[in-house]
C-alpha cells in the first residue's frame, strides 16, 4: 500500500512538499465514519469517529517518499492506519495518519486559520525535523519539538521586523549570495556553517567565505524595580558559558530571562518567567521595553528582548527559586540600583542584558519614581 489519505497539516502543499523531499500529486478524496476536529491539547488536526472528512489522495509514493512522511508523523505521535477512502475513480485502499487516544476539542479544525499562525514556522521546523531522520529517534526528535518549533518562530520574526536605519545598511539582502548552509549538530542549540558571498563596500564582492554561528532560541530578560525603594531584583545561578571560557566565578548576576516559546510573544515570557525565577507576579502595564537586541550577531544568532517591570521589593523577596523539571538553581538577590550602577562600572556585572537594563534604568529611575508616562519615559525624558 503506497497511497495516503491526507486530512490535517499535510493538505498544505508546501508542508507536503518540505516534508516529502520533492511535490506529491493528490487528489480529492473522502474517508467516512471519521471527522476532524481541532485537538484538546492545541491547534492541530485529530480524526475523532462519526461524520466524513474531505481529504486528499496522494498519487503511488516511493519507498523513499513514504519512509519521510512516516518519519516525520512518527515523530510527533502520529501512526499509519489502513483504510477505503473514496477518491475519483472510487474506493481506494490508503494509509491514513491518527494519533493514538487524541482527543478532539467539539470544533472543527481550520487549515487555512493553522497557516495564518503557524504555517511560515512549521515550514522551517520541519526541515530541522526532517534532516534528523536516520539521525534520532521519533522519541528524542519529539522531546526536541519545543525547541525547534521556538527557533523557528525566532526566525520568522527577525525576517518581519524591521528596524530603522539612519546610517550605513549596505545592499539589498538579495544581494547576499548562500551557496550552502550545513548543519553539523543540531540539539538545544545548533550549529551552522555557512558558505557565502556578500557586496562589499567599495562594490567589489567578497567572493566564498566560509562562517560558523551557535543558532539560540530567542530570550526575553526582566529587571524587576522597585521605584518605592529604589532597588532591584537580581537572580544568580551558574552559566556554563562562563565555565567555558575559564571564568573563575561563573555564578553569575542577571535579570531574570527565559526563552521564548513557540506561540510565545516576549512580553508574556517575560511575565512568566518573573513568577518561575523569582515569584513575583506583575501586569503587563508594568513592564517597560528596554530593547530588541542581537547580543552577539558575529557567531550568535539569537535576538533579545529586555524589559524592566516595576513591583513591589520587600526586604524578603530574595531567596531560593527555579523548576526542579529544567534543574534550576536560582537564588534571587534584593539590591539597591545606586549599588547595581557600581558593579558596571567596577566590572562585577558582566552579564550583557543586565548592563543594557541597568543603565536603561539609570536614566529613567526617576521617572518612574515619578509616574511619568511610558512614552516620556522611552524617549529618556
Amino acid at each position: 500500500m503506497s497511497r495516503y489519505f491526507l486530512f490535517g497539516t499535510l493538505t498544505w502543499d508546501a508542508l507536503l512538499t518540505q516534508v516529502a523531499g520533492r511535490p506529491v500529486a493528490t487528489s480529492p478524496a473522502t474517508l467516512d465514519g471519521w471527522s476532524v476536529e481541532r485537538a484538546a491539547d492545541g491547534d492541530w488536526p485529530v480524526l475523532v469517529e462519526g461524520g466524513q472528512t474531505m481529504g486528499l489522495l496522494t498519487e503511488p509514493l516511493s519507498d523513499d517518499c513514504r519512509a519521510r512522511l512516516d518519519w516525520y508523523e512518527t515523530a510527533f505521535a502520529y501512526s499509519p492506519e489502513a483504510v477505503t477512502v473514496t477518491g475519483p475513480d472510487g474506493p481506494v485502499a490508503a494509509l491514513v495518519y491518527r494519533a493514538g487516544g487524541a482527543e478532539g476539542a467539539g470544533v472543527p479544525w481550520s487549515r487555512d486559520g493553522w497557516v495564518a499562525l503557524h504555517g511560515d514556522r512549521t515550514i522551517l521546523a520541519a526541515a530541522e525535523v526532517q534532516r534528523a531522520m536516520g539521525r534520532m529517534t521519533p522519541a528524542a526528535i519529539a522531546a526536541r519539538r519545543g525547541v525547534i518549533q521556538a527557533r523557528a518562530q525566532g526566525i520568522v520574526a527577525a525576517r518581519a521586523a524591521h528596524r530603522p536605519v539612519t546610517v550605513g545598511g549596505g545592499a539589498p539582502v538579495e544581494d547576499i549570495r548562500v551557496e550552502s548552509v550545513d548543519y553539523p549538530y543540531e540539539g538545544f542549540h545548533r550549529v551552522e556553517e555557512w558558505t557565502l558571498d556578500h557586496p562589499r563596500f567599495d562594490g567589489t564582492r567578497s567572493g566564498r567565505i566560509n562562517r560558523a554561528i551557535s543558532h539560540i532560541t530567542d530570550a526575553a530578560t526582566v529587571l524587576p524595580y522597585d521605584p518605592r525603594r529604589d532597588r532591584v531584583l537580581l537572580v544568580e545561578q551558574i552559566r556554563i558559558g562562563a565555565l567555558a571560557k575559564g571564568d573563575r566565578q561563573p555564578w553569575m548576576l542577571e535579570p531574570v530571562a527565559g526563552l521564548i516559546d513557540a506561540g510565545e510573544g516576549p512580553e508574556t515570557t517575560a511575565l512568566r518567567e518573573l513568577e518561575e525565577e523569582a515569584g513575583i507576579t506583575v501586569d503587563r502595564g508594568d513592564l517597560h521595553f528596554v530593547a530588541r537586541y542581537f547580543p552577539s550577531p558575529g557567531g550568535v544568532a539569537q535576538v533579545i528582548h529586555s524589559y524592566v517591570a516595576v513591583c513591589d521589593l520587600p526586604d524578603d523577596a530574595g531567596g531560593l527559586h527555579g523548576l526542579a523539571s529544567e534543574h534550576e538553581d536560582i537564588r534571587a538577590h534584593v539590591v539597591p540600583l545606586s549599588q547595581v550602577l557600581a558593579m558596571v562600572a567596577s566590572g562585577e556585572a558582566v552579564n550583557a542584558p543586565l548592563i543594557v537594563s541597568v543603565q536603561w534604568l539609570g536614566l529613567r529611575a526617576d521617572g518612574l519614581r515619578a509616574g511619568r508616562p511610558v512614552e516620556d519615559l522611552q524617549s529618556g525624558v
